[in-house]
């Protein structure tokens, strides 16, 4: 359970540390640039457009180079050959007390909403943005946690530069960033839209994972007070440590708790990732009752919780930079001592090391996925972003199932005398409770088809009138909330009743099967309903339909009938069909007056000729 704490800060130490002096250059006013930029000719990196997609990523097409004491005017007069390429989708440089010059080109088109430049890693110290056209400075921008969150132009955990409207053409970005966490600097262009819309699904995200972790949390508590076992405890402070940890971790911390305290923002990585591990350690030796069955297991749980407690306190006194090495290891110890408490107690028979097992696979696998995606192993999408806390989420569950068997084992321990001798008892009510579920079953499957056949016209197996009254109102009343359209085609067969004098009525039933299966084979949109209205007429209910569209699928039934034929015992009888179309939207939308009008519309198809289209628009005007 602690390899996911572990895995998530291993891969922002992907790079080896470089030891070398810390430079910086004080010559970094960006007005410099407008007197000495101008008679310089530098050439750009290829260029990124954004066009149809949600956003760009820009670190794919980066260029960067080791700072040296360079400023920005020294950096924009560099040849191409000073800078190295970004030859991998992220950028990562792992843990480096070095500044670095990072540098994209970039070309927009004009749009009225804008574009946002985002720096999706909410945990970086120092980051300069220079925004350049030509010889111009566009925009300037200093970010980083060791600014103050009021300071940041756009309120987001992520840093944000926003480029105004009106911008538009090559462009040319230039980032300074040094950091005492990992270096790494994933760079995005987005529309404007396109970002509020992919913040809002991410936001939905983070507050699912957070609700479910905070629901198991809770839940918890109340079985703490409600048994006053203290497993339950520290399970409680365990999910709470990763839920804080989490929250730090993603800037969601800073822009919502702690903005004013910058020490306190590195702090509670440190923190809480120790907190989680030392509870987590707890939880393992309460869980397993180490303390009783295994003396070994529970003297080394025992000293990893000494060494943490060391580690928390020293890490008010260390910088982060330093300390979140140590931690790192000390993480990695736990989880490999976790995996031997675990194998140890699965290979003992305790029957919840199962759901042990699973969750701490559950977690493994889901920082497998997520460190095989930050080192562009496996391409990056939804999932393999994610993977981790989905891994967590079910870990959290199983510890919960596992803490549950444990209470069930220990109950069937105290209960076993008392089971002996009710276990006729328990085999009668067992097999009337069979009983009862399979009478229920029955009356379920009974009850399920007749409200199937109550539904479906048992001719044409199409719904009847019942059901599309239903789903008219339905539909009438959703589309008058939301200003949606609404259409209803009316179908008759035409010359129906010569067909019945003629052929009979089996052949009559037969021609309005096979008009039926005309109609949905024809309507393949979803949502749309084909409903046998009565006799040899039909309806077909089009929802966020307007009368075009109606229009066109009406005449497509209509040549489709028209071009089929059918066969009856030696008889070939060619079909043709009638269709109104009635289309209403807005207040004046009622299923009445759609069906009044949609047969006004087919009466007058048929009063002029039969085997046409009518519009009951044409008729009100």
């Amino acid at each position: 359970m602690f390899f996911y704490i572990t895995l998530l800060y291993l891969l922002y130490t992907s790079k080896l540390y470089i030891e070398s002096p810390y430079a910086y250059n004080a010559c970094e006013n960006p007005v410099c640039v407008l007197f000495f930029y101008a008679s310089i000719a530098h050439s750009a990196a290829p260029d990124l457009t954004l066009t149809h997609e949600k956003y760009v990523n820009l670190s794919a097409g980066s260029y960067y180079l080791q700072d040296n004491q360079f400023g920005i005017v020294d950096v924009m007069s560099l040849p191409d050959n000073h800078w190295k390429i970004n030859e991998t989708d992220n950028f990562n440089l792992g843990y480096t007390p070095e500044t670095y010059w990072v540098k994209v080109s970039f070309s927009l088109p004009r749009d009225t909403n804008g574009y946002f430049l985002e720096i999706a890693y909410p945990v970086l110290d120092s980051i300069k943005l220079y925004l350049m056209q030509g010889d111009e400075v566009l925009s300037y921008s200093k970010l980083g946690d060791k600014q103050h969150f009021e300071d940041r132009q756009i309120k987001h955990h992520n840093f944000i530069l926003p480029i105004d409207e009106n911008t538009q053409g090559p462009l040319t970005l230039y980032v300074r960033v040094n950091s005492t966490s990992a270096l790494q600097l994933p760079i995005r262009l987005w529309s404007q839209p396109s970002f509020y819309e992919s913040d809002q699904i991410a936001t939905l995200f983070l507050g699912i994972y957070f609700g479910l972790m905070s629901i198991m949390a809770i839940y918890n508590v109340l079985m703490y007070f409600s048994l006053r076992d203290t497993t339950f405890l520290y399970y409680v402070v365990y999910v709470s440590a990763i839920i804080a940890f989490y929250f730090s971790l993603s800037g969601l911390g800073f822009r919502y708790l702690w903005q004013g305290s910058l020490w306190w923002n590195d702090q509670s990585i440190l923190f809480f990732l120790l907190a989680a591990v030392l509870a987590g350690t707890s939880f393992i030796v309460k869980l397993l009752e180490l303390q009783k069955n295994s003396k070994i297991l529970y003297r080394g749980c025992l000293s990893l919780f000494v060494i943490g407690v060391c580690l928390l306190f020293a890490s008010m006194y260390f910088s982060y930079g330093t300390m979140i090495r140590v931690i790192i290891l000390y993480a990695s110890l736990a989880c490999l001592w976790g995996v031997i408490t675990r194998t140890i107690k699965l290979f003992e028979g305790t029957h919840f090391s199962t759901y042990y097992s699973l969750a701490w696979n559950a977690a493994l696998c889901g920082g497998i996925i997520l460190a095989a995606n930050k080192l562009n192993i496996i391409p990056n999408n939804w999932f393999t972003e994610h993977a981790l806390t989905i891994g967590t989420s079910i870990e959290v569950a199983c510890l919960s199932f596992a803490m549950a068997e444990r209470i069930n084992s220990e109950r069937k321990k105290r209960f076993i005398a008392q089971a002996k001798s009710m276990t006729e008892i328990r085999k009668a009510n067992m097999q009337l409770e069979t009983e009862v579920i399979n009478r229920t079953q029955e009356l379920q499957t009974a009850y399920d088809k007749l409200k199937h056949i109550s539904r479906i016209d048992e001719l044409t197996q199409v719904l009847n009138r019942r059901s599309l009254n239903d789903a008219l109102n339905t539909e009438c009343l959703r589309a008058k909330r939301f200003g949606h359209s609404v259409s209803l085609l009316m179908v008759d067969i035409d010359h129906f009743k010569k067909i019945n004098d003629t052929y009979g009525h089996q052949c009559g039933d037969k021609c309005i099967t096979h008009i039926a299966n005309v109609l949905k084979k024809t309507c393949t949109r979803a949502g749309d309903i084909v409903a046998r209205y009565g006799g040899e007429e039909f309806c077909i209910l089009l929802p966020e339909c307007n009368e075009g569209d109606a229009f066109d699928l009406a005449e497509l039934i209509r040549r489709h009938t028209e071009a089929s034929v059918v066969k009856f015992e030696d008889s070939i009888i060619k079909l043709t069909i009638s269709v109104g179309i009635a289309t209403r939207w807005g207040v004046d939308l009622e299923p009445h007056e759609l069906v009044k009008q949609s047969d006004m519309a087919l009466y007058f198809a048929k009063q002029h000729g039969r085997n046409q289209v009518s519009l009951g628009s044409i008729l009100d005007s």
